[in-house]
């Protein structure tokens, strides 16, 4: 896909992850639609309050979040967004650990923009 018609799609997704690594509950309630749900790795779907709930109460400090590569594909008013993201936490006790996730975003385009639908999640093993 051309770059101008990826490029707030990219763009959106890295808001996402800034969200998500400083637990801003307004800008991920601003960009998931009320029915958003996310599906881990097991199958199990979390609704939009369970997702930011965990976000917001999680057990570590996100240190640093990106994506190793993204790829859009645009279908009319529907968006793809897949790739892989790495992200660095800090645990209870000062131990980091490094992970790598590959995940899938469905986003649909309405009169607000861009709002994710559905994602998809799932762990890759360590390099």
């Amino acid at each position: 896909m051309t770059s101008d018609a990826a490029s707030p799609l990219i763009n959106i997704s890295h808001e996402i992850l800034a969200a998500i690594q400083s637990r801003d509950r307004v800008a991920l309630e601003r960009v998931l639609l009320d029915d958003f749900a996310h599906i881990d790795e097991t199958g199990r779907r979390h609704s939009r309050t369970d997702f930011i709930e965990a976000i917001l109460s999680a057990g570590y400090q996100i240190e640093r979040l990106s994506f190793d590569a993204i790829a859009v594909e645009l279908i009319g008013d529907i968006a793809i967004v897949c790739g892989v993201q790495r992200g660095t936490v800090a645990l209870d006790g000062g131990q980091r650990v490094e992970g790598r996730t590959a995940f899938t975003d469905i986003f649909l385009r309405g009169v607000s923009g861009w709002r994710l639908r559905l994602a998809t999640s799932a762990e890759l093993p360590a390099e």
